[in-house]
């Protein structure tokens, strides 16, 4: 209760503040610092369930601010990251629920990355006026680069149905190719986990190659150190299962399941749901081969 009354007279002061000069200055600095903390305990924390039931009192907190503070860059960036970051947890038991959440996400990320760019307009453009986007880009752009382009291409996974949500992943791919080349290591190289999923789930013709898939999962394991548990799910579930490789997907799914979660610290919840989707994958073996 202490604690709750401290973090509710912090929200209240936060939020008190007018939104001019230096009393402007000291809301950004506060609820910059809320957020970084919460979101360092979040990834630190190993009951994916608390952090489960904890996450959507934070996004009301984070719509609020935008309310007031619309075009605030950090707030639509973690607004972009927590509504993906969740949708994850949830989508196993809820894939509705998440389809949505994945929305909210996307919709921050684009307007976030939209700040960043002198021509918007062309996030919305042709992919051919599209590629112009990233000649905009430095490398200070990668968080909200990875942001917007994981919040969009989960809603396209999550949309996989509509021509029209896959009628984007082009876009998606170009970004995430970017952030490769600009710096392969971000996040621990998840744009190769999203370059390899992408590459094992789609058919020849829709640009699908699994010798490609292969060799950004294996990246992505060198980069990570093979510390970030879900690329063994991904690989798993999007490589080995679409080349009917049954002995592979095993392997895979009990590497994940008996690495430790927590031998880097701000992967220990991210690797506990990666060892969550690992077991139900695994009992769903019989299912696909």
């Amino acid at each position: 209760m202490v604690a709750k009354h401290i973090l509710t007279t912090l929200l209240l002061a936060i939020l008190a503040f007018g939104p001019l000069g230096c009393a402007a200055r000291l809301q950004s600095a506060l609820v910059g610092s809320l957020i970084e903390d919460v979101s360092a305990a979040t990834a630190r924390h190993d009951d994916l369930d608390l952090v489960a039931s904890g996450v959507p009192t934070f996004l009301l907190l984070l719509e609020g601010l935008l309310v007031a503070n619309p075009q605030d860059p950090q707030l639509l960036l973690s607004a972009a990251e927590t509504y993906t970051s969740y949708a994850t947890l949830v989508e196993v038991d809820d894939p509705h629920r998440a389809k949505h959440l994945y929305h909210r996400g996307k919709v921050y990320g684009l307007k976030a990355l939209a700040l960043r760019l002198s021509q918007p307009d062309l996030l919305q453009a042709p992919y051919a006026e599209f590629i112009r986007v990233t000649d905009a880009l430095a490398a200070s752009d990668l968080p909200v680069v990875f942001w917007a382009a994981s919040s969009w291409g989960a809603w396209i996974s999550a949309n996989i149905e509509s021509m029209a949500a896959l009628a984007e992943l082009p876009k998606v791919i170009k970004l995430m190719q970017w952030i490769v080349a600009q710096d392969e290591t971000f996040q621990y190289g998840s744009s190769h986990v999203f370059l390899g999923s992408y590459y094992a789930a789609l058919p020849p013709m829709l640009g699908g190659d699994p010798q490609k898939a292969a060799e950004h999962f294996d990246r992505a394991v060198a980069i990570s150190k093979g510390q970030v548990l879900m690329v063994y799910v991904a690989k798993a579930k999007f490589y080995a299962r679409n080349t009917f490789d049954r002995v592979l997907y095993e392997s895979l799914l009990n590497q994940a399941l008996t690495s430790p979660a927590d031998a880097v610290p701000e992967l220990t919840l991210q690797n506990i749901a990666a060892q969550r989707q690992a077991q139900i994958l695994l009992d769903q073996a019989d299912d696909f081969f």
